[in-house]
């Protein structure tokens, strides 16, 4: 579990700040680290007190059903004026929040909010899709690694691009949950890989855990039956599987951006400023004809060990 108390900076004595809560689903994998640079930034250039609280990586979905919801009613006692939330799903529970929430990341119902800001999954999906468009032909034989059902978000993404394998009349020969857990997605990959009867044309990682296992798997197939690869997010081992044509397209959302933003809503909901019920923040397709640009640098350069 980890919690950060971030203090917005010396200012005069008896000044009187803001206190903001964010609870975010885990803290390992390199998006939410990247989406937490980007909620403390916030916090210091908007002059905010900001306690945030993230448990262990899937522990909502796996282990520890609704300890984000604990989080939230320990922020609350603590005296936060509102609470920027990755909210994963409430099993058996009601969420009466005593304060004015801001989603981010991906929608939940069990939470009523004022705002959401995130991307446009079903898009980005689609878009990942067309990515394949000019290499695939009719008939082409595609696999969707799937992350949760429980998962709003993944979800939309999946859906979006198998929509557009639909469309283009690819067969999706592989439809298949293979979880949250880098090591254990790789592991459900490779079985999944290695008892196909045929050889895949292309692969849909649709996260960042799943995308490192599949890349992983992939490298150990021969070169001549290596599918093609779609991942979204990113982490830097991916920049060199981008360079050797490993990976095909990365989806790659801004988190930091997400994270400065809803926060920045958040506060200015609370200042009476009114704002979006949605806010999409864009993704960028990421190639080896584009990775050294520099607006491919400057998102980049945020995922930086």
């Amino acid at each position: 579990m980890i919690a950060l108390a971030v203090p917005a900076g010396a200012g005069p004595v008896g000044d009187t700040r803001q206190r903001i809560g964010a609870v975010l689903p885990g803290s390992s994998l390199f998006y939410w680290q990247v989406m937490r640079k980007g909620i403390e930034q916030a916090a210091r250039d908007l002059h905010v007190d900001l306690l945030m609280r993230s448990p262990a990586d899937g522990a909502s979905i796996d282990g520890q059903p609704n300890i984000q919801l604990k989080m939230i009613d320990y922020l609350v006692r603590n005296g936060v004026a509102g609470i920027l939330l990755a909210a994963e799903p409430l099993r058996d529970a009601v969420a009466p929040v005593a304060v004015p929430v801001v989603q981010v990341d991906r929608l939940s119902r069990d939470y009523p909010s004022v705002s959401i800001v995130s991307t446009n999954n079903l898009a980005a999906g689609k878009v990942a899709a067309m990515t394949l468009a000019p290499v695939l032909r009719q008939h082409a034989k595609v696999a969707i690694l799937r992350l949760s059902p429980e998962i709003g978000a993944t979800t939309e993404r999946e859906n979006g691009f198998a929509s557009i394998a639909h469309e283009k009349g690819w067969n999706v020969t592989i439809d298949a949950y293979v979880g949250f857990r880098p090591h254990d997605a790789e592991v459900r990959i490779a079985r999944i890989v290695s008892d196909y009867d045929g050889r895949l044309d292309a692969i849909f990682a649709p996260a960042e855990p799943i995308a490192y296992g599949a890349l992983r798997v992939i490298r150990t197939l021969p070169p001549e039956r290596r599918p093609r690869l779609v991942v979204f997010d990113w982490r830097p081992e991916f920049e060199d599987g981008l360079r050797s044509g490993e990976i095909h397209a990365d989806i790659v959302q801004d988190p930091y951006r997400m994270g400065y933003l809803g926060l920045e809503v958040l506060v200015g909901r609370l200042n009476g400023h009114a704002s979006a019920s949605v806010i999409y923040i864009p993704t960028m397709t990421l190639t080896r004809d584009n990775v050294d640009s520099p607006a491919s640098r400057k998102i980049l350069d945020r995922f930086s060990r």
